[in-house]
């Protein structure tokens, strides 16, 4: 049983807790501050990469609006977290992502499941996301 490897689980793990939580509240600068200052974000979604925290945010952004436009409260479900390689300053994880919507009185849907493939960096503020890719 390799100690150190399981605590880094567990801290990304909770990385991508957190992520989905900050982004669902709206808290689009924390979100934003997952990533490293120079983090890219590319996912077919939004067309163009997001490069840094100002462009990060605004997929924060993007995301609420498009939930609040259509009535609906909008979910990330991450799930079958992998980290596939970790050394003491970077890591390499996939994860499945789900994102739902709900409305307030109405049936729940699925609006995407998608595969995460980020490239972690350790830094002093611990696990931040430098690279994210969004598949299909």
């Amino acid at each position: 049983m390799n100690h150190e490897r399981d605590s880094t689980v567990a801290t990304v793990r909770n990385l991508y807790a957190r992520q989905a939580h900050l982004i669902d509240s709206g808290q689009h600068d924390d979100w934003a501050h997952t990533f490293t200052q120079d983090g890219q974000f590319h996912s077919p979604t939004y067309g163009q990469p997001a490069i840094g925290y100002e462009q990060l945010a605004g997929i924060s952004k993007a995301f609420s609006q498009a939930a609040q436009k259509s009535g609906e409260r909008h979910r990330h479900l991450v799930d079958n977290i992998w980290v596939v390689e970790c050394d003491a300053t970077s890591a390499q994880v996939r994860a499945y992502l789900s994102i739902v919507a709900t409305k307030e009185a109405g049936e729940t849907r699925i609006l995407r499941i998608v595969t995460l493939d980020d490239q972690l960096a350790m830094t002093e503020q611990g696990w931040q996301v430098s690279r994210r890719m969004v598949t299909y």
